[in-house]
């Protein structure tokens, strides 16, 4: 918000120069406060799955969650008063959509939001359609999963400031535009929808049993070694998508989503 200093420098045949300054001013509409950082509350919404009914078993989707939970509300600025988090059997396709929902209603302007999704994952070829698989799912039942179209649609409709989307699912890559980003004195004044998948169409590693999966283990990593007091989620993107190539054949993918709201920001995360 505010003044943008813009310069425009035009250069004819014979290298003859003119400049043209002037500011732009962006402002607030009408009724919307501006966005302060200090102010901000920064809601997360996590839903992790082990334990399926009718899919595989998973070996570390529930403590992948619980231990990146556990970072963020002890060294950056998360409360547990704006924690919603679904694991195992509380993780239901109804529950699911029921939380977005309450977000939807809950959520204002000056607030962010940080989903985490960490459980099976399913991608339709037919319908060109990836999904998420809730805890009751049956196998080839496309009706009792949950869609990226949908989840984008309720993204969509988070009057946050910043969402930031994580899943660490198969082939949860369908989500995404492109972009590049990463100018933290800024770039968080603007609204932003931002995605991060633990890989593209592709199968990826939950893990060894006890541990935490090769995305998440270096997800939390870079959370628990960070010592500035703010970083944009594209220089987390960039760690993961290092760290993760290092020791797995999978490829995280992160940019903007392809939702309206995003307006060329970043969620920014700051420690306590």
């Amino acid at each position: 918000m505010g003044d943008n200093p813009i310069t425009l420098e035009a250069h004819d045949v014979n290298d003859n120069i003119a400049l043209k300054k002037f500011v732009a001013i962006r402002k607030n509409p009408a009724g919307e406060e501006e966005y302060i950082p200090a102010k901000a509350k920064n809601f997360l919404f996590v839903v992790s799955v082990d334990d399926y009914e009718y899919w595989p078993k998973l070996n570390n989707a529930v403590k992948d969650a619980n231990d990146l939970v556990s970072i963020l509300m002890s060294k950056y600025q998360f409360e547990f008063n704006q924690l919603t988090i679904l694991k195992n059997e509380q993780a239901t396709r109804a529950n699911i959509y029921k939380s977005l929902r309450s977000l939807i209603e809950k959520i204002t302007p000056q607030d962010n939001l940080l989903i985490y999704y960490s459980g099976h994952g399913y991608f339709d070829n037919l319908l060109n359609e990836g999904y998420w698989i809730p805890v009751e799912a049956k196998p080839l039942s496309v009706g009792d999963y949950i869609s990226n179209a949908d989840i984008l649609k309720l993204v969509e409709n988070i009057n946050s400031q910043h969402t930031f989307l994580v899943a660490d699912a198969c082939f949860s890559g369908a989500l995404f535009a492109s972009s590049k980003r990463g100018y933290t004195d800024n770039v968080e004044k603007f609204k932003s929808r931002w995605g991060l998948a633990s890989g593209r169409l592709e199968v990826v590693s939950d893990g060894v049993i006890g541990e935490n999966s090769p995305f998440a283990k270096a997800f939390i990593a870079y959370l628990k070694e960070n010592d500035r007091t703010k970083f944009a989620v594209s220089e987390l993107i960039q760690f993961i998508k290092l760290k993760v190539s290092e020791v797995s054949e999978q490829t995280p993918i992160g940019s903007p989503l392809l939702v309206e709201g995003d307006e060329g920001g970043e969620f920014v995360f700051y420690i306590r």
